[in-house]
């Protein structure tokens, strides 16, 4: 019985990864991918994901993502999305306003945004906002000088029939919105990613700073009565932020309402190897505290229940299975120069495992305590040697992963097949328990050599079981 079947793992496996935006076939830099800043829309009992550099991806369950390439594909970076009197709108950093009947378009541009005074608004990190009211704002920032908002008219949103306004700055005495790996420098912040979710009747505007490249990349919030404030600098801050591990840095998001009004909150997360926008996506669930304040309870990195299989998510959410593969013993068919095996279960989204260079069937094998229940693998793969301008594209790799009873090697996820492009990789199974397990490497993307960034196998050991 697969009793995991009902979870999710960050970051999220989402096909088809994108490539990054500032690929320029620059000869020293790698070619990478990357996806970031989500947009998401629950709507008729699915889950709608607009991210920047390639839209757009759709899940009934949660777990299994449709890479839909809708028309306009990519519109830059911070796509947002909105549903209002019935239409889609849809602007982002290009500032132009996008209208469609439904969540996948395809959307008809009708043009840009139109301050008072009669000029183009420009409109960095813009936000869609449409209230209980069908009154419709619009929310932006992108720097020091803070977060600013407007009323768009409801039925003509091409127009601002308010003057855009600043509704909070950057503050250098919260710490965390200070630049820097350690929030060292209070000069600036990018002051960024502005969200806007609606309560019981409060209104909270998230953002996030310093900056995406950081790994205190840290979400927070501001509340008011009013969709334009004044806005009030919560006591809970900041509501969401993780400096370590697999999911690093989480910012740039929504938070929206699930199944049953749950809460969940979208996020980027960084990477930040080849290039400082090389990023993923994650999703934890969020809630309003005893004191009123927004909060998300944490940059998961273990499996985590689906939305709609607990009621109150934001109390936990952790489907109860850990990582039992942490820097365990391991060893390999083979290893490139300077990419150990201990790369691969080290939680660094920095370092990876590789085979050599002329290994056919890359092996990787890991041991694990005794006496522990194995029921779930999360891979994450980095696609070496990737290269858009000569045709070294990406595609699925091919692996079975296998266990050992006695003396024989036993499969438990068989993906020998797989035509699924997936950076990320995370497999539930029937729970098993053995104490030694192998990753073969059966296939991948021509011209591409396989890095395992991480393997992660999630269990529990059975020692207390009666």
């Amino acid at each position: 019985m697969n009793k995991y079947q009902n979870t999710f793992c960050n970051p999220l496996v989402l096909p088809d990864y994108p490539k990054g935006k500032m690929c320029r076939g620059n000869s020293t830099t790698p070619d990478y991918r990357e996806t970031a800043d989500p947009t998401v829309i629950y709507y008729d009992n699915k889950w709608y994901l607009y991210p920047s550099c390639g839209m757009a991806y759709v899940s009934e369950d949660f777990i299994n993502w449709t890479h839909v390439r809708i028309d306009p594909y990519d519109v830059g970076y911070a796509p947002t999305v909105v549903l209002h009197k019935g239409k889609f709108y849809m602007t982002s950093c290009d500032y132009i306003l996008r209208v469609a009947d439904n969540p996948l378009g395809p959307f008809v541009t009708l043009g840009n945004i139109i301050r008072p005074d009669g000029r183009n608004a420009q409109i960095p990190d813009p936000m869609l906002f449409s209230d209980d009211d069908e009154r419709l704002y619009i929310y932006w920032g992108l720097g020091g000088d803070g977060i600013r908002g407007a009323e768009l008219d409801a039925n003509d949103p091409t127009k601002m029939i308010t003057e855009p306004k600043i509704l909070f700055s950057y503050n250098p005495e919260h710490e965390w919105e200070r630049i820097g790996e350690w929030n060292e420098d209070a000069s600036n912040s990018y002051c960024e990613g502005s969200w806007m979710v609606k309560v019981n009747g409060k209104y909270f505007l998230t953002y996030c700073g310093p900056g995406t490249e950081w790994r205190t990349y840290s979400m927070g919030a501001y509340v008011s009565d009013s969709p334009l404030g004044p806005f009030t600098y919560q006591q809970r801050n900041p509501i969401l932020s993780k400096k370590y591990g697999l999911v690093r840095g989480p910012g740039h998001g929504s938070i929206v309402k699930g199944p049953n009004d749950t809460l969940w909150a979208f996020y980027t997360c960084t990477v930040c190897y080849i290039h400082s926008f090389e990023r993923r996506i994650g999703c934890d669930p969020a809630g309003i505290d005893e004191n009123g304040n927004l909060f998300v309870v944490d940059a998961t990195e273990i499996p985590q229940w689906a939305p709609g299989m607990l009621k109150n998510p934001e109390l936990g959410n952790s489907a109860g299975i850990i990582p039992v593969s942490y820097r365990r013993g391991s060893s390999a068919s083979s290893q490139a120069p300077g990419r150990d095996p201990l790369y691969a279960l080290d939680d660094s989204m920095l370092t990876w495992w590789q085979p050599a260079e002329d290994d056919k069937e890359p092996t990787f094998y890991v041991n694990i305590a005794n006496k522990t229940e194995v029921s779930a693998l999360r891979l994450v793969w980095r696609d070496v040697g990737l290269d858009y301008d000569n045709g070294v594209l990406p595609g699925p790799f091919k692996y079975v992963l296998e266990g050992k009873k006695g003396d024989e090697w036993v499969c438990v996820v068989d993906e020998s097949n797989n035509e699924t492009d997936l950076l990320i990789d995370y497999r539930t199974f029937e729970p098993c328990v053995m104490s030694e397990f192998r990753l073969r490497i059966l296939g991948s993307p021509k011209g591409i050599t396989p890095g395992l960034i991480n393997l992660t196998l999630f269990g529990r050991t059975t020692v207390f079981d009666k």
